[in-house]
């Protein structure tokens, strides 16, 4: 019996046959006799032949022990179904990368069997690699495929679109990066978009000094009707783009945008399925941002994010976007601070009165952010002169239960540092300090209101320069809140922070410290509370 047999037995059949190939092979060697030594020399290359083959059956057996004893590995317990989805949990910087997927399948045989009997797992094609993108297709087979290209890489490797050619009717998603000329994208993918009906994700990008497209050029002529997220880094938005219906998600940025505002907005109105959109432009001409034609323009977005360097281009572009109940607004104004009050005072009043929790709002920069579900806000290096929080018309905090406050700050800058009033958020539940080199100001302000933030449960300090007596003012911060209002602070996390020794700090809390966890770590968790 071969050897592949043996490995289609079943394990008790499997250890049956093992066992009586192994006594038949001692049996031979107790009965074998050895020549006399005078005659030994003649039958030498008769016998060191025998012995050879002798060592190869016993190699035999052993190579099927081992095989036996890896089919009683857990990992073989486990089904192929879960098994050929293990290369799908690849995180997607890692996926972009062909070749990432080839060490999974060195595992053992029956971890590679399920890997490559699995198409989904085939389906990210790469420029990297011709010849790992071959492989990716031909293991593909007829499931759609993801397409990532780079136009760097494809200069490199004349036959990649030759390669991918045949194929191209398969993809639901294209990211398409580095390009120059719109004669890239037409001579790498011949009869684009038309060449892909199935589409329904297209990420197109140029080259950071590529020269700007002719904008009454569309090289696109129409998009397929699949369509549904788009998104564009400065592509002139063409009369295809313009046609289009179903997108529920757009991109855009282009910092040279050239086209005006209503141009923008008829994508918006017109996609009447579109629930995310996020816009960072800046007009190439103040004239171009009025909309005296479509402004204020109906929507069902549940998000909208609006960057610009031109504070006029964001009151703009906001002003005409009213938002529903309940939708997430986020406003970057880059690196300028300056005129954050203005722009919100041009929120419309529908706006204003859905930014009442549990809604969205965030101005990046040096920032304000609202959020849900529970409530979130948020402001960072913001001084007393630039934002106050009375100076936000409409804005409601009484139910906002997590509050980030911090001074994130250039280094040879100085910022003003300010006591936190806790007097807005009396439902707080969770405070995290972030970015403060002065936190002594903070600490100071909580001790001296232990009765403040009665529900407070958790305390997080981000990035902070920590002193020596942190742990010390923490513990006299619990222990008053403990004493005058009858609750628990549950935990205390650290991240990034110096300025004490985490051990130090531990054992410093002991067993009668009113803190119930006390954790160090590298990033605030999502949900604080």
């Amino acid at each position: 019996m071969s050897s592949e047999a043996i490995l289609n037995l079943s394990i008790p059949d499997l250890i049956h046959v093992l066992d009586e190939r192994l006594g038949l092979e001692c049996a031979k060697l107790q009965g074998t006799s050895l020549p006399p030594a005078m005659g030994s020399a003649s039958l030498e290359a008769e016998w060191c032949s025998q012995i050879a083959s002798l060592e190869t059956r016993a190699h035999d057996v052993l190579r099927s022990i081992n095989s036996l004893r890896n089919l009683l590995q857990p990992v073989n317990r486990l089904p192929p179904e879960i098994l050929s989805r293990i290369a799908q949990c690849v995180p997607a910087p890692s996926a972009q990368d062909a070749r990432t997927i080839i060490p999974l399948t060195h595992v053992c045989r029956y971890w590679r069997a399920s890997i490559v009997s699995f198409p989904e797992n085939w389906t990210l094609i790469s420029s990297q690699s011709v010849r790992l993108a071959a492989l990716f297709l031909e293991r593909a087979r007829a499931t759609p495929l993801k397409i990532w290209l780079d136009m760097d890489e494809i200069r490199g490797q004349p036959r990649f679109p030759d390669l991918i050619a045949p194929h191209v009717h398969k993809a639901i998603a294209l990211e398409f990066s580095g390009l120059m000329t719109s004669e890239d994208l037409t001579d790498t993918l011949p009869d684009f978009p038309q060449s892909m009906p199935n589409l329904q994700w297209l990420d197109i990008s140029l080259l950071a000094h590529a020269p700007d497209w002719n904008p009454s050029i569309d090289p696109f002529s129409s998009f397929p009707a699949a369509l549904r997220c788009l998104f564009l880094y400065d592509i002139p938005l063409y009369s295809s783009i313009l046609n289009l219906r179903g997108l529920t998600k757009f991109l855009l940025h282009n910092y040279k945008f050239n086209h005006s505002l209503d141009t923008l907005l008829t994508v918006l109105e017109e996609n009447r399925s579109l629930v995310d959109v996020e816009l960072r432009i800046d007009f190439t001409n103040p004239i171009l941002r009025s909309s005296p034609q479509r402004a204020p323009i109906h929507n069902r977005l549940q998000r909208l994010s609006v960057k610009s360097y031109t504070l006029g281009d964001i009151k703009a572009l906001v002003s005409s976007i009213p938002l529903k109940k309940g939708a997430h607004l986020k406003i970057d104004t880059g690196d300028s601070s300056a005129g954050l009050n203005n722009i919100l005072s041009s929120i419309p009043t529908t706006h204003l009165t859905n930014l009442q929790l549990p809604t969205y709002v965030r101005v990046c920069g040096r920032a304000l952010r609202l959020s849900g579900p529970n409530g979130s806000f948020s402001f960072f290096g913001l001084s007393t002169s630039e934002m106050s929080l009375s100076g936000l018309p409409l804005l409601s905090f009484n139910n906002v239960r997590e509050l980030r406050f911090g001074y994130p700050q250039k280094r040879g800058s100085t910022v003003n540092h300010r006591a936190l009033d806790p007097s807005p958020f009396p439902a707080l539940e969770a405070l995290a300090v972030e970015y403060d080199t002065g936190i002594s100001t903070t600490l100071s302000a909580l001790l001296s209101s232990p009765k403040s933030y009665p529900l407070l449960k958790t305390l997080a300090f981000l990035n902070c320069n920590l002193p020596r007596d942190f742990m010390e003012k923490l513990t006299q911060f619990a222990s008053a809140r403990k004493n005058t209002t009858s609750a628990w602070l549950y935990r205390v996390l650290i991240v990034h922070s110096s300025g004490f020794s985490d051990v130090d700090s531990v054992v410093a809390l002991g067993g009668s410290v009113p803190v119930v966890d006390v954790r160090f770590g590298r990033e605030l968790p999502k949900d604080l509370t």
